[in-house]
């Protein structure tokens, strides 16, 4: 029974936990994403109840089927893994409880535009963190297979697996230049915020952005995309991605708060069992840069901020 050490999964120096316990918390996290996507597909272009969460009629729509969702993933969490406190992206935003060493960042369905606009593009999404660091994490999104549908799981140190075969990031050029012809993601407004130096310039690759967030970073860690440029979104769109993406062999940067793309591995700095931490993991919103390692450092080498106010006021929610 291999045991991951205090120095490979937290900052808590008194925490120790075998693999066979994590092994048990990515089925539980699988069975969860797995049961959860099963019921998105069953109400795909059905009657759906919508609500708006903010004031911006069609932004921030929320399905009764969203709800459900969650309600289900929130159920095999208590089931199986009683300790575990769940953080979803359709709980009351004002409720901020103590934050406990475990935390299951869920986004029951991420994309719920696409999905209540018949489009396939969009994805549930769960992860299991040890005090802030993402450690098991699944990925469901539509699929035209026997199946209808791709379930993409980890667990640190293992791998990222679809079924029993192992996936892996796009292998980069040489110089990690994007290759032309190959999918890429990048937002639309990426010139406005920053400058584009003469080796990135023309230089992108196919770009495709399909409105989804955790589809989009699925397609990364399965080889599909070269490389993502993705945000600003919130901890849910990232939480299960993280860990996707690096145990496929890929690089996870975030832009910090000096406004640089940085090594990003969670939500670790500072963790305490309070409702300060879980406040700040749900209020959380980030901008990601992920891929193959040597592509990741040739496009944060080449794309400088010159947006300082604007980008300033974003990263001022970056936290590590």
């Amino acid at each position: 029974m291999n045991e991951l050490s205090p120095s490979n999964v937290s900052n808590n120096p008194n925490a120790v936990f075998t693999d066979s316990e994590l092994e048990h918390i990515e089925n539980s996290v699988v069975r969860a994403a797995k049961e959860a996507g099963a019921f998105v597909a069953s109400r795909f272009g059905g009657f759906l109840e919508i609500s708006q969460k903010g004031d911006k009629p069609g932004k921030d729509m929320v399905t009764d089927a969203d709800k459900e969702s969650q309600r289900m993933i929130a159920e095999i969490m208590s089931e199986t893994c009683p300790d575990h406190m769940l953080l979803g992206e359709e709980d009351p935003p004002d409720e901020e409880p103590a934050a406990t060493d475990w935390l299951w960042i869920v986004d029951p369905i991420d994309g719920t535009t696409n999905f209540v606009n018949s489009s396939p593009v969009h994805a549930v999404s769960v992860a299991a963190l040890f005090r802030g660091e993402p450690v098991a994490a699944a990925i469901w999104i539509p699929w035209p297979n026997s199946d209808g549908h791709l379930l993409m799981h980890a667990r640190r140190g293992h791998g990222t697996w679809i079924g029993d075969v192992q996936v892996h990031v796009h292998q980069s050029s040489d110089s990690g230049e994007p290759m032309t012809g190959v999918l890429s993601a990048r937002p639309g407004w990426i010139r406005r915020m920053f400058n584009v130096e003469k080796p990135l310039e023309g230089h992108f690759g196919e770009i495709r952005v399909g409105g989804s967030a955790c589809y989009e970073q699925f397609l990364v860690a399965n080889g599909t995309m070269q490389y993502a440029i993705t945000g600003w979104a919130m901890t849910w769109d990232f939480a299960a991605a993280i860990l996707l993406v690096k145990e496929s062999g890929g690089k996870v940067l975030a832009l910090d708060s000096t406004q640089h793309f940085a090594e990003f591995d969670g939500w670790s700095n500072g963790y305490a069992n309070d409702s300060t931490t879980y406040g700040r993991i749900r209020k959380w919103r980030g901008l990601l840069l992920t891929g193959s390692p040597a592509t990741v450092e040739f496009i944060s080498s080449n794309l400088k901020p010159k947006r300082r106010g604007l980008l300033g006021k974003l990263t001022s929610l970056v936290g590590s």
